[in-house]
């Protein structure tokens, strides 16, 4: 009997024991390396969220960009106050008779030459000239300018004294004058510009604005049609050039002895081309 009282005694102890095991592990939370992860995963998103946030600086408050016509634009040109007189060159039958080269010159040079011819397209070079002009008359009016043709027929009789005459009586702010090139090397081709020397004795006072000008249209023909840049011709040579009062350039658009550049020039719209990249160079230098 003895015994049975130490072993229930002894039992109720070890219960006891137990019993207060369990009431300690519900009180005081076990960590467990299950539950690091998402303790991690809370504090890296507490990170993003707090980085998402924009990092004003105490001087944002202080800094105003206000956008003007000046930033956002650019310089315009105010196409209704400029002139430009388009000469398309050449004419459908040449006058030989010769006139001076400048005012006051004894140097003549025949008043209207001939001019060149496609080879494989057999389009005359008046012909080329007025159809461009037309184009770019076109191009330039629906831009706002105001124009004034030189010619709008082939079949006129004017002389290049006459031509610049023209434009000087129009009050025109830039002369163009139209032509295409010609060469006896066939492998010839690309567009050149032509202007006064600053040593001109009739105008070299201009000669700076001709200049640029003959820059601006050469760039913006090229641009245009991707065909080859060739070079700025100064000389004072050209009759067209020298009886001029106003800045003025001659454009030699392409070479109609190339057959691969007159087959180009043949076409409606490579001309289209053409005088959309002179009128781009003619705002070009408007804007300068």
């Amino acid at each position: 009997m003895r015994r049975l009282e130490v072993f229930l005694g002894s039992f109720i102890v070890v219960c006891l024991v137990c019993l207060g095991v369990m009431v300690f592990n519900d009180t005081i939370p076990v960590s467990s390396k299950d539950s690091e992860p998402e303790q991690v995963k809370a504090k890296e998103l507490e990170q993003e969220t707090a980085s998402e946030e924009p990092v004003i600086s105490e001087e944002a408050d202080e800094v105003v960009v206000t956008e003007t016509e000046e930033t956002t634009k650019s310089k315009s040109v105010d196409a209704e106050n400029h002139i430009v007189c388009i000469d398309a060159g050449h004419q459908q039958k040449a006058n030989m008779t010769k006139e001076p080269i400048g005012p006051g010159s004894s140097k003549k040079k025949p008043k209207v030459a001939g001019g060149t011819r496609g080879v494989k397209s057999g389009l005359m070079e008046y012909q080329l000239a007025l159809d461009i002009s037309l184009k770019l008359q076109e191009e330039l009016e629906s831009r706002g300018y105001t124009v004034v043709m030189v010619r709008t027929t082939n079949d006129v009789d004017i002389s290049n004294s006459e031509r610049a005459a023209i434009a000087n009586e129009a009050g025109a702010d830039a002369f163009v004058k139209i032509h295409a090139d010609g060469s006896d090397i066939s492998s010839v081709h690309g567009a050149s510009a032509l202007c006064q020397t600053a040593d001109n004795p009739y105008n070299g006072n201009l000669h700076d604005e001709s200049y640029a000008l003959s820059e601006c249209v050469l760039d913006g023909v090229v641009s245009a049609t991707g065909c080859k840049k060739r070079q700025i011709i100064e000389t004072d040579g050209m009759t067209g050039i020298n009886w001029s009062n106003v800045p003025t350039t001659i454009i030699e658009v392409g070479y109609l002895t190339n057959k691969d550049e007159d087959a180009k020039l043949n076409t409606d719209e490579y001309q289209t081309k053409i005088a959309q990249g002179i009128a781009d160079g003619i705002e070009a230098y408007y804007q300068k």
